[in-house]
């Protein structure tokens, strides 16, 4: 059985959230609260809209051509989307695959740290390029 991801919602034309136009799947459950936070509505960890990597890989394949042509990607965000690490470590394998730029949009903040470092290692920085995005 496919694993499945709690899914508050999906901007399919995204164009703040990484360069070029982006997909932005924006995952359900997120601990911090923080004050002023622009998605509360994505705090509660209540099953919202389950879906399996295979269905969102086909919604994103729909805005393909927008991606492309922009030189734009997939971003995930929240809530957090690390506390669902391994739906995202498979979504971001699944999209390097094709070749499909990606981004973590993380407030990192748990005590369970394996989970960021299962998806990080999917990324390569330079120490030059990495300092730009600090």
């Amino acid at each position: 059985m496919e694993i499945q991801g709690n899914i508050h919602s999906i901007e399919t034309f995204g164009t703040v959230d990484g360069p070029g136009i982006r997909f932005v799947v924006f995952f359900q459950g997120c601990p911090l609260k923080c004050k002023y936070c622009h998605n509360r509505d994505t705090w509660s960890t209540e099953k919202n809209n389950l879906i399996t990597i295979s269905e969102l890989l086909r919604e994103i394949k729909r805005s393909k051509p927008y991606i492309d042509s922009s030189n734009g990607g997939v971003t995930v965000s929240g809530g957090e989307p690390l506390l669902q690490a391994k739906f995202v470590t498979e979504l971001f394998k699944e999209l390097h695959k094709q070749k499909i730029h990606t981004c973590l949009d993380t407030a990192r903040k748990f005590t369970n740290y394996s989970r960021y470092f299962r998806v990080i290692k999917l990324y390569r920085f330079s120490n030059a390029r990495h300092k730009t995005y600090w």
